[in-house]
C-alpha cells in the first residue's frame, strides 16, 4: 500500500525576521553562492535568459514601431539629420516603448526569478518554467507598473534615487508569486526589509552594476554570465530575507521513511 506523505517546511528566513532584520545576510556569502549556482545551472539556465532577452527585444520593437510608425526614422539620429522636434518625438517613443516592454514582459521576468529562486533551494529547472510567471500575470504586471512609476518619480528628483527605489523593491515580484501578496503590500514589505540590511544589499547590487558595465564594454558577451548571476543573487537574497515555503511529497507506503525504492519529490508550490 502506497500512501503519500506531504510535509511543508520553510527554507531561509520569514516575514517577521525580514522586517526586524534579525537574520544573517553577508555580501561575500551571497556572491559566492550566486556564482556557484550560476556555474552549476549554466547550461540549463542560460537558454532561458536568451529566450527572455529575445522576447523582451521583440516586445520593445513592436511597441516602438507602434509609436513611430516607421522605425527607420531612428537612423536620422545617427546621421545627424533629425531636427529638434523629431529628436524629442523619438526620445518620447523610446521611453514609452521601454515602459511598455517592461510591463508586458513582467510575467516572463517573474518566471525567470522563480527559476533562480528554485536553484537557491536546490532544485533544477527547465526552460519552459519561464512561463510559470504567467500564473500571476495581473498582479505581477501591477506591481511592476507601480514600481516603475515610483522609480520614475524618484528619478525626477535625483537620478540615483531611482536606483535605490529599484533595489528596495527587488523582492516584490517574489512576494507576489511565492507569498501571494497584493502588489502594494509586496512593495511595502520589500522596501522595509531591504532597508534593514541596506548596506549589505547595496554592496551586492553595486558589484552587479559594475559587472553589467564591464559586460557592456565587451560587446555584451559577458551578459551570458552576468544575467544568470544577477537573478541568482535576487533569489538568494529573497530566500535569506523572507524564506521559501517548500513541500516534500513522499510516496513510500505506510508512512515509512523514504529509501532508494521510494518515490520522493520536492515541489515548489507556485
Amino acid at each position: 500500500m502506497n500512501d503519500k506523505v506531504e510535509k511543508e517546511f520553510n527554507v531561509g528566513g520569514n516575514i517577521d525576521t525580514a522586517l526586524s532584520g534579525q537574520y544573517e545576510l553577508k555580501a561575500a556569502n551571497i556572491i559566492k553562492e550566486a556564482w556557484q549556482l550560476t556555474t552549476k545551472n549554466f547550461l540549463s539556465f542560460s537558454p532561458t535568459i536568451v529566450v527572455l532577452i529575445i522576447l523582451q527585444i521583440a516586445i520593445f520593437m513592436i511597441a516602438l514601431k507602434l509609436q513611430l510608425g516607421d522605425t527607420s526614422i531612428l537612423f536620422t539620429l545617427l546621421d545627424g539629420s533629425a531636427d529638434s522636434t523629431q529628436i524629442e518625438s523619438i526620445i518620447q517613443s523610446v521611453i514609452v516603448a521601454n515602459f511598455s516592454y517592461e510591463i508586458i514582459s513582467a510575467p516572463l521576468y517573474a518566471g525567470v526569478c522563480l527559476m533562480a529562486m528554485s536553484h537557491a533551494t536546490g532544485f533544477k529547472t527547465k526552460t519552459n518554467h519561464i512561463f510559470k510567471g504567467l500564473h500571476f500575470t495581473i498582479p505581477v504586471m501591477l506591481v511592476t507598473l507601480m514600481g516603475l512609476i515610483l522609480q520614475g518619480l524618484a528619478g525626477a528628483i535625483l537620478p540615483f534615487l531611482s536606483l535605490y527605489i529599484s533595489m528596495a523593491f527587488s523582492n516584490s515580484v517574489f512576494l507576489v508569486c511565492e507569498k501571494r501578496m497584493t502588489p502594494m503590500r509586496s512593495l511595502l514589505l520589500s522596501f522595509r526589509a531591504v532597508n534593514k540590511k541596506l548596506l549589505t544589499v547595496a554592496a551586492v547590487y553595486a558589484l552587479i552594476l559594475v559587472m553589467f558595465f564591464a559586460a557592456a564594454l565587451f560587446y555584451g558577451i559577458g551578459f551570458i554570465l552576468v544575467l544568470p548571476f544577477f537573478f541568482h543573487v535576487k533569489g538568494i537574497i529573497y530566500r535569506d530575507m523572507f524564506g521559501i515555503r517548500m513541500k516534500v511529497i513522499n510516496s513510500g507506503g505506510n508512512g515509512t521513511p523514504p529509501n532508494n525504492n521510494n518515490k520522493q519529490s520536492q515541489v515548489f508550490d507556485a
